[in-house]
């Protein structure tokens, strides 16, 4: 069976973004390349090391820890420091008026490495590819942007929606899943089996959970303002995580209705449904779905959909507004989304032999994917069996 990630540098993507650099600039451009780290993470350690303000940074957008990635950054600043750990360098490169920002991205580039490839699988390939040529492949959110949702556990966003805060605390704090460092994995259990002993949960608790619970400490019942403790910045990915995920099941909606041929794929969301021919191009209105919130209008067959998937969940547009939480700079942001995308500079190559798998092959696929297309759903659809 084909295997991806097998070594991080199996999965390379580079960040393509365009910066306009200034010598005097007020923002000093930082480079990032790393492995087995997520974006956050390595700006957490950054801030700690160099005892500077998070807020003084700012990203284009979030890479996969399984690879080997190169991005950028902004420092508000002067930021002299180069920093080399094990598995990340961070260096300036320049300087420029402007902080890095989701609007710079052209997108991203991929060379991804498939491994213990048999013969049969280079021809399924092959004719995959050809289809994805032709006819694209639908732009799903895979299931790293589902946290520990993806595990069963449910969404924080859809409990502050619900104002199951206590709930939606519970998820943040005593569910692990295997991500988790070791110190999180025991913090997580100790809270699963004392639960409202702030102060015993404070004491195990790593970095991020600790302003959470002494404020717990000090007010125990309090779980709404205590939510409000969690970094801004992380409370905006729960949010965007179930976003994505009503995403996902409207456009699977879309591809089964509008397609010839399709395969349905079981993910821990759900269900990705990939067209293999779709009967005609997507209609004008039909080409983006909504990122939503509680200002979307519904209208035409996506908003069709979006309404059986909000009943679906058993909430309502209205209450995505979470006004009781009443959280400055923390909302669900609307935004448009395509629903289909042809992947550009799109190569498969041919198959050699694998230095892992010595009886097997390997290929290499190669490609630039839009800002937050996500690579492994191209090699989903590209490793679809008949």
């Amino acid at each position: 069976m084909t295997k991806i990630k097998v070594r991080p540098e199996d999965f390379i993507v580079e960040e393509l973004i365009d910066i306009p650099f200034s010598d005097k600039g007020t923002y000093t451009i930082l480079k990032l390349e790393k492995r087995y780290w997520n974006t956050l993470d390595v700006i957490d350690f950054v801030v700690r090391k160099t005892n500077v303000s998070k807020n003084l940074f700012a990203r284009a957008g979030l890479k996969d820890r399984y690879s080997q990635s190169t991005q950028y950054l902004s420092f508000k600043g002067y930021f002299k420091h180069t920093i080399k750990e094990d598995n990340f360098a961070l260096k300036p490169v320049g300087r420029s008026n402007t902080a890095v920002n989701p609007g710079m991205m052209r997108g991203n580039s991929f060379c991804i490495t498939l491994r213990s490839v048999t013969g049969k699988e280079t021809e399924t390939l092959r004719r995959n590819a050809d289809e994805i040529h032709e006819h694209g492949f639908p732009n799903y959110f895979d299931e790293q942007r589902f946290g520990s949702a993806r595990h069963g556990q449910g969404f924080i966003a859809k409990k502050m929606i619900l104002e199951h805060y206590q709930g939606a605390l519970k998820l943040l704090m005593c569910h692990a899943y295997k991500e988790d460092s070791t110190q999180e994995k025991k913090f997580k259990e100790y809270c699963l089996g004392h639960w409202r002993d702030w102060p015993g949960c404070l004491k195990m608790a790593p970095p991020f959970y600790r302003p959470i619970l002494r404020y717990l400490s000090a007010y125990p019942n309090d779980y709404k303002n205590a939510l409000k403790k969690i970094d801004r910045e992380f409370l905006n990915l729960y949010l965007l995580a179930y976003q994505s995920s009503i995403f996902n099941e409207v456009l699977a909606r879309l591809v089964k209705q509008h397609s010839e041929k399709n395969v349905s794929v079981k993910y821990s969301m759900g269900e990705f449904i990939f067209h293999r021919k779709l009967r005609a191009p997507l209609t004008a209105a039909d080409k983006q779905i909504p990122m939503i919130n509680d200002k979307t209008k519904l209208a035409g067959m996506v908003g069709k959909y979006i309404e059986k998937v909000l009943a679906k969940e058993g909430i309502t547009l209205k209450q995505m507004a979470l006004q009781k939480m009443r959280l400055r700079g923390v909302r669900f942001k609307y935004f448009l989304r395509d629903a289909i995308v042809f992947p550009a500079d799109f190569t498969v190559s041919k198959p050699e032999p694998d230095e892992i798998y010595s009886d097997k092959s390997k290929c290499v696929v190669k490609c630039i994917l839009p800002p937050g297309t996500y690579a492994t759903i191209l090699i989903k659809r590209l490793l679809l069996q008949r």
